[in-house]
């Protein structure tokens, strides 16, 4: 947001700074809000938007694609362990990190990018993500992506730098969480005699970053990152090549852009002068380009900015400063008519938004570069920081989850939800992808919020980096506050997202002379999160009042198993008065929401009465609902009972089993002499929400809020409170299922 006439005071930087607080606190209300007539609402001081709660949302967006082991508690009631095989084809852990995009590969390169981009915003901005109560939430997820850098480089000369293979994980639309099921997680490694210097620059500089951010919280993993940025840097200076083809980051625009940006960060930590002396040997000034930005293959800019700061090299300076009025208006870049800088089709916000951070470094620094320049900088980082929040044509966010008209069909994966591998199945996003920076829109401002088009509606790792830290400065300078005790676990669910997650559907094949023939399915749908089951069951439940009333026993029903997609039957067993069941057990088939064949398993039961015995099925209480018209699309619910329930591992997992019969000559039951739990219900205030929940999850982990009763969350009557009940209690709120104990 450019400020009032400025430009026209003085030449002189620290000049500059003061006019514009003096004219910030000195103009009347009404003459500062002319210069935000696009400002959204609602408005927190000079804000546009809410930038605490967008950099909240931002940082957020990474636990959607993390991979690895999950936290059983894991904030997002959407997302469980993904990619737990990732390492095991050459003998090593290689488990953690992030997806890369709205895929579910693993590579090192972008990913190193993208934390150390987190990283930096971290350096730069620390008292504002500590203002926000955001420090330890970024340093979580930078943590994340380090931790898997350190086991990708077991030995100094060797660095894994991809797991997952693109063909097998881009032939499938699955959830993070199925991709060892489906698709092949090889692991590719760089070594002497398959160097790759862009990846080895791109680690060592991540990981030097990390040092200097986790030291004054965590000195001895700061110390760790140390040890492995050293050794990466010198296996990528001494063995220099870019990485093989074989991946779709490959081959990366140049390596010395990389080595550069390591030996930086390493010289900023260490002052060891001969790392600046080989960021500069890598990156001379006549090497810099200009019309481009920082980003995953070309972290020259980023590079070039770092060495002039800790130089002031005017030759540096020069250029760094060529690059930020290229993206000025009338400097070279497209402008969209809405008024964003546009550099390319395919990801446009994320160019913008990491050029704008640029913009934003150099002009907090008034000890280098051109004073008169820096409130220009300053101005278009902030237009184009808005325009994505929605200060633009379509008066709408392009973050997920963020401001008004804002995507809600990002070309995610498991956002999205897929039990059959189909973009357009569903036809919504089962789980809302809070922070996510969508590709953006054309140079004319067009976006449709299609999960088909990957060009506009993509959303990475790499894309949000650079935001997150824009965000930060926002944030700074003019507030807005994160949200208080958001998330919680229903906030991720879509409006309208009613699928029933695990179900049976059945059919009527054929009735008549004493034979029923049935079709039975069993589905998974999961979602909530997506989970491949091998012990799903089904039970069917029979009334055989007519056989035992015309003398026969229940050695007189025959139920035998016809074709099926393994399955085993399991004969009768008495429920209750006249009432049996026959199971149809899958136990040992994997039944998964992946794709057509695997999300739903049949098999085709008869059940036959034997001659001169009267038998009927119309009583029974899974005959209910049944139709005659067999439905094999996996997309359809269409004959869904609950009558004939699921069962995994032999617990009811959906459906309704026939009802208790109450003895009309028994007598009322006593009154109670202890209080009534009312479970699921923690603090007594008769209802149970989301603060139930809260005050749950903080007892599991041992810091009870004052007035818990610990008796109301042992939700599965086992005498303990722990992440069971937890679950529990979630799926409750998430509506997956219908009731609690009483």
């Amino acid at each position: 947001m450019k400020k009032m006439g400025l430009g026209r005071f003085s030449n002189k930087f620290v000049l500059t700074v003061l006019l514009f607080f003096l004219t910030a606190v000195l103009l009347p209300s009404s003459s500062f809000e002319s210069k935000v007539q696009a400002a959204s609402s609602p408005r927190y001081g000079g804000a546009y938007y809410n930038y605490g709660e967008a950099l909240q949302k931002a940082i957020l967006f990474y636990k959607a694609n993390r991979l690895g082991d999950l936290p059983d508690d894991y904030i997002l009631p959407y997302r469980a362990d993904a990619a737990m095989t990732d390492g095991q084809d050459v003998g090593l852990d290689l488990t953690g990190g992030w997806a890369d995009a709205g895929d579910g590969i693993k590579f090192t390169h972008p990913m190193s990018y993208a934390a150390g981009q987190l990283g930096w915003a971290v350096y730069e901005y620390r008292q504002a993500f500590e203002k926000a109560g955001l420090l330890d939430d970024i340093l979580d997820e930078i943590k994340w992506a380090t931790d898997f850098f350190i086991k990708a480089h077991p030995e100094p000369n060797v660095l894994y730098y991809m797991c997952g293979y693109n063909d097998s994980d881009h032939s499938v639309w699955v959830p993070h969480e199925l991709l060892d099921y489906v698709t092949d997680r090889k692991s590719f490694v760089l070594n002497p005699s398959t160097p790759g210097s862009d990846v080895a620059g791109q680690t060592a500089a991540c990981l030097a970053i990390a040092l200097i951010i986790f030291e004054p919280t965590d000195p001895e993993y700061a110390e760790t990152c140390l040890t492995h940025a050293k050794q990466i840097f010198e296996f990528g200076d001494k063995y220099r090549a870019k990485k093989s083809s074989g991946c779709f980051y490959t081959p990366s625009g140049g390596y010395l852009d990389d080595l550069a940006w390591g030996a930086v960060w390493l010289y900023i930590k260490t002052g060891d002068s001969t790392y600046l002396e080989k960021a500069k040997s890598f990156l001379p000034v006549t090497s810099l380009g200009g019309g481009h930005t920082h980003c995953w293959d070309d972290v020259s800019y980023g590079a070039a900015l770092k060495i002039a700061q800790l130089t002031h090299d005017e030759g540096y300076a020069a250029m760094v400063e060529k690059n930020l009025d290229f993206w000025l208006p009338g400097g070279g870049i497209t402008y969209t008519p809405g008024g964003l800088a546009w550099l390319s089709p395919w990801g446009s916000l994320r160019y913008a938004s990491t050029a704008a951070f640029l913009a934003f470094v150099w002009a907090d620094d008034p000890t280098v570069g051109t004073p008169s320049k820096k409130e220009t900088y300053r101005a278009f980082a902030e237009k184009q920081i808005n325009y994505i929040l929605g200060d633009n044509p379509r008066k709408g966010s392009y973050v997920v989850g963020f401001g008004e008209n804002s995507p809600k069909h990002p070309h995610h994966r498991t956002a999205h939800g897929s039990w059959v591998s189909m973009l357009e199945v569903p036809s919504f996003h089962r789980h809302i992808l809070y922070g996510a920076l969508v590709g953006g829109p054309t140079d004319d401002d067009s976006w449709e919020d299609d999960i088909s088009d990957y060009t506009r509606n993509e959303v990475a790792t790499d894309y949000n980096a650079g935001f997150v830290g824009a965000l930060a400065k926002m944030y700074d300078m003019y507030g807005g506050e994160p949200l208080e005790n958001w998330p919680q676990p229903e906030d991720f669910r879509a409006p309208g997202d009613d699928i029933v997650e695990y179900f049976c559907r059945g059919w009527i094949i054929y009735e008549g002379y004493g034979t029923l023939n049935l079709l039975l399915q069993v589905n998974n749908s999961s979602g909530w999160p997506p989970t491949m089951k091998d012990k799903l069951s089904v039970r069917y439940f029979m009334d055989l009042t007519e056989v035992f009333e015309s003398g026969g026993t229940v050695d007189d029903v025959q139920i035998s198993l016809g074709q099926n997609e393994g399955a085993k039957l399991i004969g009768l067993k008495h429920y209750r008065d006249n009432i049996y069941y026959f199971t149809v057990d899958f136990t040992g088939t994997m039944i998964m929401p992946a794709e057509w064949e695997m999300c739903e398993k049949d098999a085709h039961v008869t059940i036959k009465y034997r001659d001169g015995i009267t038998g009927s099925n119309e009583n029974d209480w899974s005959y209910q609902n049944l139709r005659k018209d067999p439905d094999y699309d996996a997309t359809s619910f269409a004959g869904l009972t609950p009558y004939i329930p699921v069962y995994d591992n032999g617990v009811l997992l959906w459906g309704e089993e026939p009802p208790a019969v109450d003895d009309p000559g028994s007598s009322p039951p006593p009154t109670p002499t202890e209080p009534v739990i009312v479970y699921g219900d923690l603090n007594g205030d008769g209802n149970i929400n989301s603060t139930d929940f809260t005050m749950l999850k903080r007892a599991i982990l041992g810091n009870p809020a004052p007035g818990t009763n610990l008796a109301a969350g042992d939700l599965n009557r086992d005498g303990n409170t722990n992440s069971t009940d937890l679950m529990i209690l979630r799926r409750y709120l998430l509506k997956l299922i219908g009731s609690l104990p009483i």
